[in-house]
């Protein structure tokens, strides 16, 4: 019996998240200092809460969200899942391919897909797309891999059964 091929998934970089987490903690620390150094005083009070409220409160929730959303797709046996969009089946691919910048997925079908999002994408706005895109269906630019578009699609070509 043979194990099943791991399954290939795409993660946008979170290198910016975590810079964004490290600024955001930092402005809320600044803000409990702030109260620290002076509770009496109002204003000092209002702009270190209002900081540690929106920086560290606020921030501390977008991280996580955003932290546990960057998966971009995931490709297994029996199809690739898009986040946010839905799932197409193996058979519903027709190619997938790069360009220097761009990883694209050029769909035979569109049903699958669109099953998983309504209103997210229609079939003429994924058509837009391949006339804008130079054939694809659905793109990713290279800011949005975590590996270049290259070998994102040998990755997943590699995956395909």
């Amino acid at each position: 019996m043979t194990t099943p091929a791991p399954p290939v998934t795409l993660i946008s970089p979170r290198r910016r998240l975590i810079v964004l987490a490290v600024i955001c903690g930092v402005f809320a620390v600044m803000g409990v200092v702030t109260v620290a150094l002076s509770p009496e005083t109002t204003l000092n009070l209002i702009v270190g809460v209002g900081a540690f409220g929106f920086f560290g409160v606020g921030g501390g929730i977008a991280f996580v969200s955003q932290w546990r959303r960057s998966t971009i797709l995931r490709a297994d046996d029996d199809g690739i899942r898009v986040t946010g969009i839905g799932w197409a089946p193996w058979d519903d691919i027709d190619r997938i391919g790069s360009t220097s910048s761009m990883l694209g997925i050029r769909l035979r079908r569109y049903d699958t897909l669109l099953k998983g999002a309504p209103g997210v994408h229609t079939p003429t706005t994924l058509r837009a797309t391949r006339a804008a895109s130079g054939g694809w269906d659905l793109t990713w630019t290279s800011d949005l891999l975590d590996r270049t578009p290259q070998q994102a699609a040998s990755d997943l070509l590699a995956r395909r059964p």
